[in-house]
């Protein structure tokens, strides 16, 4: 009650003196420069809707002194006075960041003359102390989408909002941790609030994910699995040149010794005109008289052997490149949404063939 007296009071030794300064202002506004017609005509029109706002504020009709002083001040924003009638009118409501920036206005405005001193003043010492209740409010976390059943942490510590899903908390940096069963956790580490100010937290809870059922970047599996089939390919081919080399070499030669056949023989005749025979030397050359046809084994031999070598390393290479292949499935990557349309890489397998149509060979291109 004391109070109300006490704002009473202050409000009509402050309209009095508002009176007195209304008054000087015509005299005040000679010693500045000239208005345009346009401005001229927006002052008086901002003077008359300031009058009727005061008139409605001896009146106690205060939301209509407001709204007068807010049309005097939208029509004409250079007059001081408008400025620190609105500031006094939204303080009175309670309405104390509104009343701030009005103060600050007049503080801009006012010129620093013994007319003004004691208003100055007084508005200095009024924006401090606003500013202290203003910083001195707490911030409120409005939480949107929280579902029923779920737990909330603020800072760490367990919390309650109210019917409407606000909290109060001190003005500031807050984190946030929202738990419900069988959904992924809600987290935010950084929530800031200012003073009196009202954040919205829109808070998802998401169902986890079977890892087994997300897509999986195969990239490498494909193309360990192209070189598998390749060295699958290469090991066939090599292989059957192996037998069809072999098969020739033991058709004409034994395998355990060696040793020519005689139909391999009787294909080597000695200067008697008869089947070569091993170990001896024939009469005319002085040579062995199978000395061309042991030669002819050697050389089908050491194919056979190079086909040996060459199948068995192609084999143990496509084994190994298998081994590869299947780890690289296990161990594919998950494919990260955002990256979903990005191009993937290409396997390009094209055989070359030598001039001599002897051979192949394979190129993978990745």
């Amino acid at each position: 009650m004391h109070n109300a007296i006490g704002w009473g009071r202050r409000a009509l030794v402050w309209w009095v003196r508002l009176a007195l300064l209304c008054a000087a202002v015509p005299a005040v506004a000679q010693a500045q420069e000239p208005l345009s017609a346009e401005e001229e005509k927006a002052r008086e029109e901002s003077r008359e809707l300031f009058k009727l706002g005061k008139n409605a504020f001896k009146a106690g009709d205060y939301d209509a002194a407001r709204d007068y002083f807010q049309r005097a001040w939208a029509r004409y924003d250079k007059e001081p006075l408008i400025a620190l009638a609105l500031a006094k009118a939204f303080d009175r409501a309670a309405q104390l960041e509104k009343a701030r920036i009005y103060y600050e206005h007049f503080l801009r405005l006012a010129p620093m003359t013994k007319d003004y001193l004691q208003d100055r003043e007084q508005t200095v010492a009024r924006v401090a102390a606003i500013k202290d209740i203003l910083n001195s409010r707490p911030g409120v976390l409005k939480f949107k989408g929280l579902p029923s059943g779920a737990r909330l942490e603020v800072d760490g510590k367990p919390a309650d909002v109210d019917a409407a899903g606000e909290l109060k908390v001190t003005a500031g940096t807050h984190s946030v941790r929202v738990t419900l069963e069988k959904r992924l956790p809600f987290e935010r580490a950084a929530v800031t609030v200012g003073p009196g100010e009202i954040k919205d937290v829109e808070v998802v809870m998401v169902a986890p994910v079977d890892p087994a059922t997300l897509p999986r970047d195969h990239t490498w599996t494909w193309r360990l699995g192209v070189a598998t089939a390749v060295g699958v390919g290469v090991t066939a081919l090599s292989g059957a040149l192996y037998w069809a080399n072999y098969g020739t070499y033991a058709d004409r030669f034994d395998p355990a010794t060696g040793q020519p056949l005689e139909a391999t023989r009787a294909k080597y005749l000695n200067s008697d005109r008869k089947p070569c025979r091993i170990g001896y030397i024939d009469a005319l050359t002085k040579q062995q008289e199978c000395a061309a046809a042991l030669a002819e084994g050697t050389q089908l031999k050491s194919t056979v052997s190079t086909w040996t070598v060459v199948t068995a390393a192609a084999g143990g290479a496509t084994a190994m490149i298998g081994i590869a292949t299947g780890l690289a499935a296990l161990a594919a990557p998950v494919i990260d949404p955002s990256q979903s349309g990005a191009a993937t890489s290409a396997v390009r397998v094209a055989p070359i063939w030598r001039p001599d149509g002897a051979s192949v060979m394979v190129s993978l291109d990745f």
